[in-house]
C-alpha cells in the first residue's frame, strides 16, 4: 500500500499521469441525458390489427457527437388525467472532444396494440430540458 502510494506521488511530483504511464483509469463513460430542445414530434397511428402508435421526435443538442438516441416512453401507475402520453428524448453525450456546432437528433417508438393498453391516450407530449418540450393532440 505505502509502495503505491510512493509511486503515485513519485509520478505526480514528475508531472506523469496514470494513462501516460500505460496504467488504466476507471472513467464513468457518460449515461444518458435528455436532449437540450425538441425541435420536432409526430405520430403515425398504424393500420395493423391491432394498431401502432409511431412516435418521432427531433432534438437540438449543444455539439456533434451525441450517440444513441433514443425515445423513452413514460410507464404510469395510473394514466395521466389529461390523457397525454408522455415521452423523453435522450441521447449520449460526447465523452472526448466533439465539433462544436448545435446538431439535431432523431428518435422513434412504435408502441404495438397502444389502444389496449392506453385506452385513454388523447395525444403526445414529448420532453426536452425546460421548455423544450411539443404536445399533439390525437386528431378525431
Amino acid at each position: 500500500m505505502k509502495t503505491m502510494r510512493g509511486f503515485c506521488l513519485f509520478a505526480a511530483l514528475c508531472g506523469l499521469t496514470l494513462p501516460a504511464l500505460g496504467i488504466a483509469e476507471d472513467k464513468k463513460e457518460p449515461g444518458p441525458q435528455i436532449v437540450a430542445k425538441i425541435l420536432k414530434a409526430d405520430y403515425e397511428e398504424q393500420e395493423t390489427a391491432p394498431p401502432n402508435l409511431v412516435v418521432r421526435a427531433v432534438g437540438q443538442v449543444s455539439s456533434g457527437g451525441y450517440a444513441k438516441p433514443t425515445l423513452l416512453r413514460a410507464i404510469y401507475a395510473t394514466p395521466p388525467a389529461d390523457g397525454v402520453q408522455d415521452y423523453f428524448l435522450v441521447a449520449i453525450p460526447p465523452s472526448g472532444p466533439a465539433i462544436q456546432v448545435i446538431s439535431e437528433v432523431k428518435a422513434s417508438d412504435t408502441w404495438k396494440g397502444f389502444r389496449k393498453e392506453a385506452p385513454w391516450i388523447k395525444g403526445i407530449r414529448v420532453h426536452g430540458v425546460g421548455e423544450g418540450i411539443v404536445v399533439k393532440m390525437f386528431g378525431k
